[in-house]
């Protein structure tokens, strides 16, 4: 039985191969991996492959030595076209406007490029789409500009993005951010930067309020059309009508009133009265009139007797309260 074997082995060997004749690398490297006589056919398969591999390695290498050359000539005129692409590239951010459909964005860049460009829905977002065209150079060379404009689910433009692709060695690769724009992030900063203002304003208008004069303050509000009315049996108690006018150019809320009595319609009203009739949450806008009603008690029953009605209090409303 070992003998057969041996026989049959020593035929396989004798058959005749079809390998290269620069294959001897070849079939030693197989013949380390499969040194057994039983292990022929194995042998065979590993020589194929391995020549298959290298062929196509060698034809590989000479692609990118063709095109190393390639590329090595024309950098002359590479160089020379650069200023045409990078001057498309500026009127292609120039073209690309945040706030219109991406259809239009495409028709603005192919009035620019003089070729239509193609809209994708890109992979890591299914709701959103991109338009991708490019700028090639005129030379002998795979050097472009890849364009990218993304539109957001809002239908918003959020970025337009230019990159170098198989760009020459001395000239920067992939992302150029002279030539795209950053819509999302610049509506983001625009936002933040009204939103800071709002603040910055609110603040001023609070600092302001703050340091006005509590006379100043109270001068706001006029009290005019002041009327009294007595008690069917005593004036000791009386119905006072009259209206209020915030005569200033901002609103104002909480009117409180001080009101007294004095002996005589000669005698004087005093400079300051006590508060003794309080307004609560009532905003008074600039311009706005108001009618008031006030019952007073145990007042002098003389229809001689002068009513002193003054405004003791006030304050300009906070922001949630206008």
């Amino acid at each position: 039985m070992m003998l057969a074997r041996w026989i049959i082995a020593l035929v396989l060997i004798l058959s005749p191969l079809t390998v290269r004749a620069d294959s001897s690398d070849i079939e030693h490297r197989c013949t380390v991996m499969y040194p057994s006589m039983t292990q022929y056919f194995a042998w065979k398969d590993c020589v194929k492959i391995q020549a298959e591999y290298e062929e196509r390695d060698a034809i590989r290498r000479q692609a990118e030595e063709r095109k190393r050359s390639n590329e090595e000539a024309a950098r002359p005129c590479i160089a020379a076209d650069i200023p045409r692409m990078e001057s498309l590239a500026l009127k292609v951010k120039a073209a690309v406007l945040p706030d219109v459909p991406l259809e239009e964005v495409r028709a603005a860049l192919g009035l620019v490029l003089g070729k239509q460009g193609d809209i994708e829905i890109p992979e890591n977002d299914i709701r959103e789409r991109v338009l991708i065209t490019t700028i090639s150079t005129q030379c002998r060379s795979d050097f472009q500009f890849l364009i990218n404009v993304r539109e957001g689910k809002d239908k918003k433009i959020r970025w337009l993005r230019v990159s170098a692709e198989n760009a020459p060695a001395g000239y920067q690769s992939k992302l150029h951010s002279e030539f795209g724009r950053e819509f999302e992030a610049e509506r983001e900063q625009q936002r933040i930067q009204a939103a800071q203002k709002k603040n910055e304003e609110e603040y001023r208008a609070q600092f302001a309020e703050l340091n006005e004069s509590r006379q100043d303050l109270l001068q706001s509000v006029k009290v005019s059309d002041v009327r009294t009315l007595c008690d069917t049996k005593s004036c000791a108690t009386r119905t006072v009508e009259f209206k209020i006018t915030n005569v200033s150019k901002r609103p104002v809320v909480d009117v409180s009133f001080g009101w007294m009595f004095v002996p005589s319609k000669s005698a004087e009203c005093p400079g300051e009265l006590a508060t003794n009739e309080r307004g609560i949450g009532s905003v008074l806008q600039p311009g706005q009139t108001e009618k008031k009603t006030i019952f007073v008690f145990n007042v002098p029953e003389t229809r001689e007797a002068r009513l002193c009605l003054k405004v003791t209090n006030l304050r300009r409303p906070y922001n949630w309260e206008r």
